[in-house]
């Protein structure tokens, strides 16, 4: 299936009754041409680096800010710096970026229920196994040879959209930045999500998870 088939399958979707469609009638002047919100931000395709996050946010949220992200999002301003560091330079969230070489997608494509203030609603499983085919297909379709997903959700999904299995626990996979083959292809790289708490993982210790996936993608070539 080409990218703009899955797009048009994301927009037709509605396996999941408690999330919202951001092609619901309600909502669809703000939806784009990308397969999430996300991706209407960090848009390259054929792309060098996928990031894949847990989910994108709230119904509320993305009626407020129009279907787009903000800068003053921190997940938004420590993901530059940690591109930064990997050597892409992306541009504002509010824009679309399709030439940095990126390209960001979520493992849930549609919306939570809530405002704009409640982005870390809880998510259920149910969720993220509807949309495992989008996730797989997406993250080929981009031709990307490097995946980095960002918190333990979004690792799991795509261990499992992949290789039907969760092969390291999330921390060890953070911790050893080995690289972990999807396919002939592939390999992904789990890292904390930017937003972690100071008790989970602080920030000069993420800085230091996102130079050790740098080198070990140095090694890859």
């Amino acid at each position: 299936m080409s990218y703009d088939q899955l797009v048009l399958a994301r927009k037709s979707c509605r396996a999941c009754p408690e999330l919202t469609n951001p092609a619901d009638p309600l909502l669809v002047d703000d939806d784009g041409s990308e397969i999430g919100p996300w991706s209407r931000w960090l848009a390259s395709r054929p792309a060098k680096l996928v990031i894949v996050g847990q989910d994108w946010g709230t119904v509320g949220y993305f009626r407020e800010y129009h279907g787009r992200d903000v800068l003053d999002n921190q997940t938004n301003q420590r993901l530059i710096e940690f591109l930064a560091l990997l050597g892409f330079e992306v541009g504002p969230p509010n824009e679309t970026d399709d030439r940095s070489g990126v390209f960001a997608t979520n493992s849930i494509l549609c919306l939570k229920p809530g405002d704009a203030k409640a982005l870390s609603a809880p998510v259920k499983s149910p969720w993220f196994s509807s949309c495992r085919p989008f996730l797989k297909s997406t993250i080929e379709a981009t031709s990307t040879p490097v995946v980095i997903t960002l918190g333990r959700h979004a690792y799991e999904a795509v261990s499992r959209a992949f290789i039907g299995q969760v092969s390291l626990p999330f921390r060890n996979a953070v911790e050893t930045a080995a690289p972990i083959n999807l396919d002939a292809d592939r390999h992904l790289f789990a890292v904390f999500h930017p937003a972690a708490r100071p008790k989970d993982r602080s920030l000069s210790q993420m800085r230091a998870d996102w130079a050790r996936v740098r080198q070990e993608i140095g090694r890859l070539g």
